[in-house]
Parts: structure tokens; C-alpha cells; sequence
């Protein structure tokens, strides 16, 4: 017998079970499911165009060796390609050189997480102090820039120092400090510092010509590392990032930069052609085959385009402002940027926060 204080409850239970009903049709099997990005790839190796993580957590420091989002990173700065696929990361905060295949797993190359040093020794019996930039050249061979001194690791890992960099010419603000360094195809280092921008020939590291001299744009005294982005183009053509936060360049032999992209000291973040596009602090670049530039832009927290040889500046990736990784469909946004590098195929990868992002673009 049915009473009036049980029907009531009959009745809600009954709407209830069709409402789920009628969920479970909409949703398809499985039930309610995440909202996701077009560009988010799910499990299948990423997105076709958008970003993705490569390896670490943005916002969660450590150093362990893992695979993907298992992994850790401590402040992460410059990483370089190989032409297999490997990624390799100035892992600043571990004092090490981390290597990241290319289906995200992450190993120590060289260093000891938490041991500085200077030691000149294979793997991780080697030391350094602090590795802030990484290059590579045709050979497989890694340049770092460590502190004042350029420190060289061939493909089986085996560590030495190519050349001590002149105190002197650096002066005692952290700020002045080498930062930026790439490899021209013809044994060549580019040196970015503070004060100067340096081409050392690794054969005779002690005759080198200066590019530009003068001094940092920001004040000194911050005790605020400040890197500055280079690159070298496959005809000798090197890209800087110059000390007045335009974008300069110099031919091969050149021994002095010219302008090519911005204005003297004017920062922003326009976008356009070579005498109106405007940067922040382009503390990386990378250049892909069809000679196209790439510029991590900190402070904007952006990924800059440069087209050459015209100069035409565009934002594909980043969110003017936002200090937040937005993985998933561009522009997305980025935590710190503190890196950036390309592969042979276009593909991008970036430091950002504590993570090495990976990002592809329309082709």
C-alpha cells in the first residue's frame, strides 16, 4: 500500500534516475567527461599545433629523473636540439645538464644535483657552478656558459673547460654576467654578458673580437642575472639580442652589430615590421631552417616571431602578461620564460617555470 509520505519519495527518486539517463545519453558512454582544448592532444604524442609539457612541473621544483611530468627541474634556463631529438636543458638550479629524449624521459647528462664545482670529469663526476646557456655545435658537442667560464661536453659526456672569461671586463654585479651563447658553423662562440657581446674562436679562445660594448639597459646593482639572446643563422649570420634592446645582427668576419629590428632603449610589445615592432627582454632566441627567428620575450612572457629578411614581428604563442602555463590550443600562456630552442622539423621548446614545454606552430 502506497501511503502519502513514501510517494513523494518515490517520485524524486524516479525524476532523478531519468535526469541521469538523460546525461548519459548526452555525454555518451562513460559519463560526464572534461572539458578539453582543441589543441589538446590527449594521449597520442601531443597536440598538431598548441602546447604541450615535455617534461617537469611548472610550478613544483626538484631534480628527479623520471619521465614527462614525473620528472623535476630547479629554475631551468637555455637548452639546445640535438638532430636525433634530444633536448638539452641548463638545469641552473641543480648545477647539472639534463637530458631529455625525445618521448619525455628525462636522465642527469652532466653534474651532480647540488654539488658545484669546477671539476672537469665524464657525467656526473663533473661539477659546475653555475650553467645558465647551452649550445651545440655540428660535432654533438654542448657549449655551456658556466658562471665566467665556457665549459665543453661531448656526446659521451665527457666535461672540460674551453676558456675562463676576463673578470675584469664583468665587474662584480651578477647582472654583468655571460648568459647567452651559440655556435656558428665555422668554430665559432657567440658570448652574451652584460657588457659586451663577444665572437671566440674555440681553436684560440684568447683572440676575440668584441661586437658591441657598453652596459646592461636595466640599473645596476639588481643583482639580477640578465640574459641576452643569440644565434647564429647556417651562413654565419649571428642574431643578438643587443644592449639597448634592439635586435641586431652581424655577417659572417663582421666585427661590429648593426640594427635590424626595434628601436634604441624603447621596449613594448607591438608587433609589425623591422622600425615599429618593439621587445621587452629577449633573453633567448633560436633560429629554424627556413630562417625564420624566435624569441623567448620575458617579461611580455611571450613567444616572438621574426621573419627574415624582412623583420616582421608576430606573437604565436603567449599570453601578453600572464605568468601562468595554459597548455592546449594557441596562444596559450607560459609560466617564466627563461629559454628557447628549435628542432629540424620547426618544432619549439622552451623553459618555462620549473617545466620544458614544447610547442608547435602552424606550419
Amino acid at each position: 500500500m502506497t501511503t502519502e509520505s513514501t510517494a513523494p519519495t518515490r517520485l524524486r527518486v524516479r525524476l532523478l534516475c531519468a535526469g541521469v539517463a538523460a546525461l548519459l545519453c548526452a555525454c555518451g558512454p562513460g559519463g560526464p567527461k572534461r572539458e578539453t582544448d582543441d589543441g589538446s592532444g590527449g594521449d597520442n604524442g601531443g597536440p598538431s599545433t598548441g602546447i604541450s609539457v615535455l617534461a617537469g612541473d611548472a610550478v613544483t621544483g626538484g631534480s628527479a629523473n623520471n619521465k614527462g611530468t614525473a620528472a623535476r627541474f630547479n629554475t631551468p634556463r637555455g637548452l639546445a636540439v640535438d638532430t636525433n631529438g634530444n633536448v638539452y636543458v641548463a638545469d641552473t638550479g641543480n648545477l647539472t645538464i639534463r637530458k631529455i629524449a625525445p618521448d619525455g624521459t628525462v636522465t642527469t647528462f652532466a653534474g651532480l644535483a647540488g654539488a658545484s664545482g669546477t671539476t672537469n670529469d665524464k657525467g656526473n663526476r663533473a661539477r659546475f657552478t653555475q650553467p645558465t646557456a647551452v649550445t651545440i655545435d655540428g660535432n654533438g658537442d654542448l657549449y655551456v656558459v658556466d658562471n665566467l667560464s665556457i665549459r665543453k661536453i661531448t656526446p659521451d659526456a665527457d666535461v672540460s673547460t674551453v676558456a675562463t672569461l676576463s673578470f675584469g671586463n664583468f665587474g662584480l654585479d651578477v647582472q654583468n654576467y655571460p648568459a647567452g651563447i651559440a655556435a656558428d658553423g665555422n668554430g665559432n662562440l657567440f658570448v652574451t654578458s652584460g657588457v659586451d657581446t663577444r665572437r671566440i674562436p674555440i681553436s684560440n679562445p684568447r683572440s676575440t673580437t668584441t661586437l658591441e660594448t657598453g652596459s646592461v639597459f636595466p640599473v645596476y646593482g639588481t643583482g639580477q642575472l640578465v640574459p641576452r639572446g643569440v644565434t647564429v643563422d647556417p651562413d654565419g649570420t649571428v642574431y643578438v639580442a643587443d644592449l639597448t634592446r634592439t635586435l641586431s645582427r652581424a655577417t659572417s668576419g663582421a666585427t661590429a652589430l648593426t640594427a635590424f629590428v626595434g628601436a634604441r632603449n624603447q621596449e613594448g610589445n607591438a608587433n609589425g615590421n623591422a622600425s615599429t615592432a618593439r621587445f621587452k627582454q629577449l633573453i633567448a632566441l633560436a633560429i629554424d631552417k627556413k630562417g625564420n627567428l624566435y624569441g623567448a620575450d620575458a617579461i611580455n612572457n611571450t613567444v616572438r616571431k621574426i621573419t627574415t629578411p624582412d623583420g616582421t614581428v608576430t606573437t604565436p604563442a603567449g599570453t601578453t602578461n600572464s605568468t601562468t602555463l595554459r597548455t592546449g590550443k594557441l596562444p596559450g600562456s607560459f609560466a617564466q620564460l627563461r629559454g628557447i630552442a628549435v628542432d629540424g622539423s620547426g618544432t619549439l621548446y622552451a623553459t618555462s617555470g620549473n617545466a620544458v614545454v614544447k610547442i608547435v606552430l602552424p606550419q
